[in-house]
């Protein structure tokens, strides 16, 4: 079973776990400012956004954890009824939040979709590697 890399506990990515590098919580006056600069329903925005704080924050992560982690999203993104504007929502409850705004996103799917595309770009050989290799062993 593969663990996490940081946590003492098995891995088990979820789909809200690529947008936590645009959590703003306690950064409002920092993070929130920078990514309010951005359109999320603009394409070239959404590239910048998403290399610079998913691209890059995952990159350290081991090829077979960006499998699991890019297979989850493969898996949610076939589905055709999958929510995305769940991920999006602030729970008020919650120590998260996410840029204002980016909830009324007009298609979250899209942004999902876009992640999915640049991940399959950037992580292509280590996606290869990991796919060679039976996760049952790991």
């Amino acid at each position: 079973m593969l663990m996490h890399p940081f946590l003492d506990r098995p891995y088990d990515p979820q789909i809200s776990h690529f947008l936590g590098g645009f959590e703003i919580y306690d950064c409002e006056e920092s993070l929130g400012e920078e990514l309010s600069q951005y359109n999320v329903d603009c394409a070239r925005d959404r590239k910048e956004l998403i290399y610079k704080y998913v691209v890059h924050r995952f990159r350290k992560l081991s090829y077979r954890h960006k499998f699991l982690f890019f297979g989850v999203l493969a898996i949610a993104l076939d589905d055709p009824a999958y929510d995305f504007g769940e991920a999006f929502e602030h729970e008020v409850v919650s120590h998260s939040a996410l840029p204002p705004g980016w909830d009324e996103m007009e298609d979250s799917r899209v942004f999902f979709e876009d992640i999915y595309k640049y991940l399959a770009e950037e992580w292509s050989e280590e996606l290869d590697k990991a796919s060679q290799e039976d996760p049952a062993n790991w």
